[in-house]
């Protein structure tokens, strides 16, 4: 698992808001750094790394989600509106991490059933364990599993295209960077 990229330029004695404004954007940039290696499915690690700098992304926008409510003193209307945009910033951040979190399940079990494979080939040779079902078994399991693989993938990279016609990033980033908010955070 890749390490969390070093956030510069945090200040201390800063305001919440002020330090959510350096923080985000540092975290939405680790999660681009992976997008060079989404076309290929094989890239699994790279795949999982993005998936965890998401997951970081994440956790991160629901620390800092006060910073981006407005006080109940403003218009219902403008906490409504700014409250809507930040949950369906979050959502679509939270369906990234769900889709290549199945993605990642599915690498794991194909993992464990080679393995498993490969070891009960071995056992078979030596022990005579292994019977013919069981293989057909094991390799139907294989198969449903990498379809179900390949349709999650797909599913992630139309999303990512949507998201990125769309430009989303930049969006977000215009989000976390929004000036006009009160309070003493």
């Amino acid at each position: 698992m890749a390490k969390a990229h070093k956030i510069s330029g945090v200040k201390p004695l800063g305001s919440y808001r002020e330090n959510a404004r350096i923080i985000l954007p540092q975290k939405l940039e680790e999660v681009y750094t992976w997008e060079p290696f989404i076309r290929d499915a094989a890239r699994r690690e790279e795949l999982h790394n993005m998936r965890i700098s998401i997951k970081r992304l994440r956790y991160t926008m629901e620390l800092f989600r006060v910073v981006y409510e407005l006080p109940k003193a403003c218009s219902e209307h403008a906490v409504a509106t700014d409250d809507k945009r930040f949950a369906e910033f979050l959502a679509v951040i939270v369906d990234l991490q769900g889709i290549l979190g199945d993605i990642h399940d599915c690498d794991v079990i194909l993992q464990v059933l080679t393995n498993y494979t490969c070891q009960s080939a071995l056992d078979a040779v030596v022990l005579g364990s292994l019977s013919a079902t069981g293989k057909d078994g094991i390799a139907k399991l294989i198969d449903r599993t990498r379809e179900t693989r390949k349709a999650d993938y797909e599913k992630f990279i139309e999303k990512w295209e949507q998201l990125s016609a769309a430009d989303f990033k930049q969006k977000l980033l215009s989000f976390f960077n929004i000036t006009n908010l009160t309070g003493d955070y």
